[in-house]
């Protein structure tokens, strides 16, 4: 290798939001704590500002404004669920500030969250972001669990 050669880091994930960082298994949904969905981690908020952890397109804005689904251009999927059983309040509580097919940056801000509302009508707030489609990628954890704040490197994917 060359002093020039541009090594592959891979795509970074960065925190959506303020709060711990937490292990899916923690996650009270067997869907996500079993990852049945995908591989990933999960965030217990602090605050209800959610922005775009990874640069893509919106490839899912749930109506409800409680799920985001954002394809990086390697093709890699992120999904951000906004707490357990929030597709039930219909878009109560949910302020989305994107819409889908919309290309995002890391740190555009994807929905502001009434999470005093929205926790006392929901299981819990805890917020899983799940790799739908890893493709044989690995997941390099970047950051312990522990307290994060929006915009922190999380973890590499290669």
């Amino acid at each position: 290798m060359g002093l020039f050669s541009k090594k592959n880091k891979g795509i970074e994930i960065y925190a959506p939001v303020d709060g711990t960082l937490i292990p899916l298994s923690s996650v009270e949904d067997e869907v996500f704590a079993e990852k049945m969905m995908g591989d990933g981690f999960a965030f217990e908020p602090k605050n209800g500002d959610f922005v775009s952890p990874i640069e893509g397109k919106l490839v899912t804005v749930f109506p409800t404004g409680h799920a985001y689904g954002i394809q990086h251009k390697s093709g890699l999927e992120v999904l951000i669920h906004i707490g357990l059983d929030t597709v039930t309040l219909e878009g109560k509580g949910f302020k989305a500030a994107v819409t889908q097919g919309q290309d995002v940056k890391v740190g555009d801000e994807l929905v502001k969250v009434d999470i005093k509302k929205v926790a006392a009508e929901v299981p819990s707030m805890k917020t899983p972001l799940i790799f739908t489609n890893q493709i044989n990628k690995a997941i390099e954890m970047v950051a312990v669990d522990g307290p994060v704040k929006k915009g922190d490197l999380i973890a590499i994917i290669k």
